[in-house]
C-alpha cells in the first residue's frame, strides 16, 4: 500500500469513526447527555426526604443547615466526577482514601517541614496525587492486573507511606488562602461549593458533549470496537486513574482547607460515600454508561440522608443504615429497569 493510500485510509477510519461517534451522540437526550442514565431515583429520593423533614422537622430547610448539606456534598461530588470516570472505563479505584491523605501529608510536609513556598507546596500535593494514580494506572494497563486487587494494594502503600511519615502526628494552622478553600464564601456561597460544582459542569459538558466523553464510553462499554475505531483505550484507561489521583488532590486540599490539619489516619470512610454516589447515580459498574448529573444527584442524596439522620436525633450509626438501604433500592430499581429493557 503507498503512502497515499494509507493516508486516505487513515482519512476514512476517522471520518467513519467520528461518524459513528456523532450518530451515537445525536441519538441520547440533549440536557443530560449520551449515557440514557435513569435519575429518576436519586431524584425521587430526593424528594422524598425533603417532603418527610418539612413535616418532622422544618429547621431542616434553613439557610444554615441547606448549607451545611451542600458543603458536605461538594466533597462526595468531587471525588466522584473522578471515580464516575474510572467506573465508566470499566475501572475502580479503591486507593482515593489514602491518595488524598498522602497527597496531602505531602503538601503540608513540603509547607511545614521544608519551609516550600505555597504555591510549590501545593504543586507538590497534586504531583503526588498524580503520581498515585499514574502507577495504578500503569500496573492495572502494563501489567495487566485486576483493578480491584491493584488499587486495594496500592490503598494500603499509600496510606501506610502517608503514617511513615506523619508518625501519627498532625499537621495544623495553614495559610489563610487554604483554609479560604475550605472554609470562604463568595457572596454568600461556601468556596467548597463552587469548586465542587464548576467541576461538575465542567465534567459534564466533556461526558456529553465532547469527544473525549464519547470515547471514554466507548472504552468502557467495548474496549475491541473502541480499538478498531482507532481510540487509544491504553491512553485513556491511564489516564481516568490519573485524573482520579488529581481529583483526590484537590479534595484532599479542601479538607485540609476545611479542618484546618491533615490527619494522616483520616478519610478513611470516604471510598464508601464516593462509590455510593456514583452508582446510586446511575453509573454501571461494569462500565459504558456513566453520568455526571446522576452523580452530582447521588452526592446530593447521600449527604441529605446523613444530615436528616443527626437532625431526627438518631444515632451517628444510623447514617450507614440509611445509606446502605437506599443504594440496595437503587440498584434494585436500575436492575428492574434492566431486565425489562432486555425483554
Amino acid at each position: 500500500m503507498t503512502f497515499v493510500q494509507e493516508k486516505v485510509a487513515d482519512s476514512a477510519d476517522q471520518q467513519r469513526s467520528d461518524l459513528q461517534v456523532a450518530d451515537w451522540r445525536n441519538s441520547m437526550p440533549p440536557i443530560f447527555g449520551p449515557t440514557r442514565v435513569p435519575l429518576a431515583a436519586p431524584a425521587v429520593m430526593l424528594l422524598i426526604i425533603g417532603v418527610v423533614m418539612a413535616f418532622a422537622a422544618p429547621s431542616f430547610f434553613s439557610a444554615g443547615n441547606l448549607r451545611a448539606i451542600s458543603i458536605d456534598a461538594s466533597l462526595i461530588m468531587l471525588l466522584a466526577v473522578g471515580m464516575t470516570a474510572v467506573i465508566t472505563a470499566r475501572g475502580i479505584d479503591l486507593s482515593i482514601g489514602a491518595i488524598l491523605t498522602l497527597s496531602s501529608v505531602a503538601f503540608a510536609a513540603a509547607l511545614k517541614d521544608f519551609g516550600l513556598p505555597l504555591w510549590l507546596s501545593l504543586m507538590i500535593g497534586f504531583g503526588t496525587g498524580g503520581l498515585c494514580g499514574l502507577i495504578n494506572g500503569v500496573l492495572i494497563t502494563r501489567l495487566k492486573m485486576p483493578d480491584f486487587i491493584v488499587t486495594l494494594s496500592t490503598e494500603l502503600m499509600f496510606r501506610g507511606l502517608a503514617l511513615v511519615y506523619a508518625g501519627g502526628g498532625v499537621f495544623f494552622a495553614f495559610p489563610e488562602a487554604i483554609t479560604w478553600l475550605g472554609r470562604g464564601r463568595v457572596w454568600g456561597v461556601p468556596v467548597p461549593v463552587m469548586i465542587g460544582m464548576s467541576v461538575i459542569i465542567i465534567a459534564h459538558l466533556v461526558f456529553a458533549y465532547h469527544r473525549i466523553g464519547a470515547r471514554l464510553h466507548a472504552v468502557g462499554g467495548n474496549p475491541t470496537a473502541a480499538r478498531r475505531l482507532g481510540v487509544s483505550v491504553l491512553r485513556y484507561r491511564i489516564g481516568v486513574y490519573v485524573f482520579m489521583g488529581f481529583i483526590a488532590s484537590l479534595g484532599g486540599i479542601m479538607l485540609t482547607g476545611r479542618l484546618d490539619a491533615v490527619v494522616a489516619s483520616g478519610a478513611v470512610t470516604i471510598l464508601l460515600n464516593t462509590i455510593a454516589a456514583v452508582i446510586v447515580g446511575g453509573t454501571n459498574l461494569f462500565g459504558g454508561r456513566g453520568s455526571i448529573v446522576g452523580t452530582l444527584l447521588g452526592a446530593w442524596l447521600l449527604a441529605t440522608i446523613v444530615n436528616a439522620v443527626v437532625i431526627l436525633g438518631f444515632e451517628a450509626f444510623w447514617q450507614h443504615v440509611a445509606a446502605g438501604a437506599v443504594i440496595l433500592i437503587t440498584i434494585g430499581l436500575y436492575s428492574r429497569r434492566d431486565s425489562r429493557t432486555e425483554e
